[in-house]
């Protein structure tokens, strides 16, 4: 029990020195008070299997394509107070196992049947707007607000750290291909980390924040910056392939399709980009900023909401409107495509799902706060958050 304390008092560094006897105190402190700092341990090796949700957008091209074809009406099967607001992207769930990320630094692990909490690691206070990376039976997450740690690789299996690391304040998922972990720091410095050893591999300097998650495809990596970049570096090596200028800041996360780059910007436009040599092959201005990252629906249409509350669905072939849908909120988070249908929510405090060819409104669900966080999809069940809240849903019994 003593060892296990200080394996979770050294992820959770206190802010402050101590005497040794003042350290017994607060060891004693912490036996009382396991909620505080306490760990996650699972009784099981996690099993990744086809269409376990392991990272933000659910692949590193940033599709936002669930591997189930889940069909409303939804029930909803359990909530949680998490006693903090989740971000953006901050749900990843593999065997079963639901992990979360907050606002106030917890990662919290749940039993997505009956939503038991299995654990959490508390940060005191830390930035974890991002989403987890399951990496068999590690984790790997990103948080801000630590001037000591930002990167950490967490053991599921035995409960402690495999390693951690200081890349500055993360404010953007981390995201693996081929066994390296790539994120973007306000510093302005894209990183390429090694999975297993946290040795940085290379690092690329964007010279402005990064809050813009990357999207990877083959040999390239691809990421927006507040300057309005949009670079795209080359993984061997981290040098720059291209880059292009919006008309303003490019916060969201791109996505890559067919050899092309999609993505939105501040400056209310939303464009796409050869993968190639970055030059613009269409872009479409839909007057409001766009924050959140997109959609492939059907391999035909890219599906992105913007801050006027609508949901649009563009032709990726030339940019030609397909359908709006309204909302009364904000659409800050990415929508998720599930076989004929999409799945999103809004700041009007509810979860949507559409008919992803015409827009078509097949069920919706009032959710007690503002829901700025994309859903994910595992097997029956549905995932998302609404400000410190996370939700579960399964499909509704027939009948």
């Amino acid at each position: 029990m003593i060892n296990r304390l200080l394996t979770h008092i050294s992820v959770c560094r206190l802010p402050f020195a101590v005497s040794r006897s003042a350290f017994y105190v607060l060891l004693f402190s912490f036996c009382l008070l396991l909620y505080n700092c306490t760990g996650i341990s699972l009784s099981q090796k996690i099993n990744v299997s086809d269409g376990d949700w392991l990272e933000a957008g659910g692949a590193a091209n940033q599709q936002n394509i669930s591997y189930f074809n889940l069909q409303p009406p939804l029930d909803l099967k359990w909530s949680f107070d998490i006693d903090a607001g989740v971000g953006f992207s901050a749900i990843a769930v593999s065997d079963a196992v639901v992990l979360v990320n907050s606002l106030a630094g917890d990662l919290i692990a749940f039993d997505i049947s009956g939503g038991g909490k299995l654990g959490k690691l508390n940060y005191l206070g830390r930035d974890a707007g991002t989403t987890p990376l399951i990496n068999g039976n590690n984790v790997i997450f990103s948080f801000a607000g630590d001037r000591d740690y930002s990167l950490i690789s967490y053991d599921l299996e035995n409960g402690k750290n495999n390693w951690r690391i200081d890349l500055g304040f993360l404010q953007t998922s981390p995201i693996m291909h081929n066994g390296f972990v790539y994120a973007g720091s306000l510093d302005g410095i894209f990183f390429k980390v090694d999975a297993k050893t946290d040795s940085i591999m290379w690092k690329y300097d964007a010279k402005a924040q990064i809050h813009s998650t990357c999207a990877i495809d083959s040999d390239y990596a691809v990421f927006g910056a507040d300057n309005g970049g949009i670079y795209c570096v080359n993984v061997t090596d981290g040098s720059l392939k291209w880059k292009t200028i919006a008309g303003g800041p490019v916060v969201a996360t791109p996505l890559i399709f067919d050899n092309k780059v999609f993505v939105g910007s501040y400056d209310s436009c939303y464009y796409c980009l050869n993968l190639s040599d970055g030059v613009l092959v269409w872009k479409k201005n839909i007057h409001t900023k766009i924050l959140g990252g997109s959609s492939l629906f059907n391999a035909q249409n890219v599906i992105f909401g913007g801050v006027d509350g609508n949901l649009n669905s563009l032709k990726a072939s030339d940019g030609s409107s397909s359908w709006v849908v309204h909302t009364k909120g904000v659409i800050g988070s990415s929508p998720l495509c599930s076989g004929p249908n999409i799945y999103f929510t809004s700041y009007d405090f509810n979860i949507y799902c559409i008919e992803g060819s015409s827009g078509s409104q097949l069920w919706n669900y009032e959710l007690e706060g503002k829901s700025r966080t994309s859903p994910v999809i595992w097997r029956d069940y549905l995932v998302v958050a609404a400000d410190k809240v996370v939700y579960c849903f399964i499909k509704k019994p027939q009948g």
